[in-house]
């Protein structure tokens, strides 16, 4: 009789402990709903901005300009394609910037706030090129075309962007040139058109003279063309000393545009083209 006791004593303490057991361990269910692998994030996380945009194999880039003249551009780039930033800055001046074949395939990181458009593309390339056309109707000057290239290549022609269409020759004199009175006359009034151009600084010193007169002085003092759009009756007087030649130009007159290119790692700008308008609110074309 009492070793039937301490069986069913035994018997039940067993049984007693498996369902203590069964109670205290989760199912294979609950584990299995309850435990996330390492390293993967939870339904109610969501990817950020930047890593949808790369699982998309777009640029990471944004490009701001600023409303008011003189621009400025505020650009935040993260492994952007240089391409992509340019084709985005290519709207905002409403110009074509083309790309080397190598400059295409660069990518670059990169922020910057408040810069100018010639600061950005220093950035964004080692060797940017700008054409330009400069009138005295325009504070600042109006972006035809820029180019992008790595250090070494070549330079893009001159007249990619600006055509020469039309080369100006003016004939002008005097009927008495060379006789004792022309020169009696010459010693006795000073030069009344002077035009110098050194280091690339231009000096003029017009005294009641044709506007169309002065520019072809200049254009040849440049080495480059001069083209006369109209008959333009304009005289003019002018006075300054190593001045810029756009800074020269808007001076000058309001008819005149400057077409020019700068070189952005050398710090040099290029005269390329001198034109004379009859209407100085009259778009510049530079493919006429």
């Amino acid at each position: 009789m009492k070793m039937k006791v301490n069986v069913w004593t035994a018997l039940v303490l067993s049984l007693f402990m498996a369902g203590a057991v069964c109670a205290s361990a989760p199912s294979a269910h609950a584990q299995q709903a309850g435990r996330k692998p390492a390293g993967q994030p939870s339904a109610q996380t969501k990817p950020s901005d930047a890593a949808k945009e790369g699982a998309k194999g777009t640029s990471a880039f944004t490009l701001r300009a600023s409303k008011d003249a003189p621009h400025t551009y505020t650009l935040k780039a993260k492994n952007a394609k240089v391409s992509d930033i340019a084709q985005e800055l290519s709207r905002s001046l409403g110009a074509p910037i083309r790309l080397s074949p190598l400059m295409s395939k660069q990518t670059i990181s990169i922020e910057l706030e408040g810069v100018n458009l010639e600061g950005v593309l220093r950035m964004l390339a080692p060797h940017p090129f700008v054409d330009y056309v400069a009138s005295g109707s325009d504070p600042q000057p109006k972006v035809l075309a820029v180019y992008l290239n790595a250090l070494n290549e070549q330079a893009p022609a001159l007249n990619e962007t600006i055509k020469n269409s039309v080369d100006t020759l003016l004939i002008e004199g005097d009927t008495e040139e060379g006789t004792e009175e022309y020169e009696r006359k010459r010693k006795e009034r000073a030069e009344p058109l002077r035009v110098s151009f050194q280091n690339n600084r231009l000096s003029v010193h017009a005294e009641k003279q044709p506007l169309s007169i002065v520019l072809y002085k200049v254009a040849s003092e440049l080495g480059i063309p001069f083209e006369l759009g109209s008959d333009s009756t304009e005289v003019i007087d002018a006075d300054f000393t190593d001045y810029p030649v756009d800074q020269a130009m808007r001076t000058l007159s309001p008819s005149v545009r400057l077409f020019y290119r700068a070189d952005l790692l050398n710090f040099e700008n290029l005269p390329i083209r001198i034109a004379l308008t009859s209407n100085a609110n009259a778009p510049a074309a530079a493919n006429d």
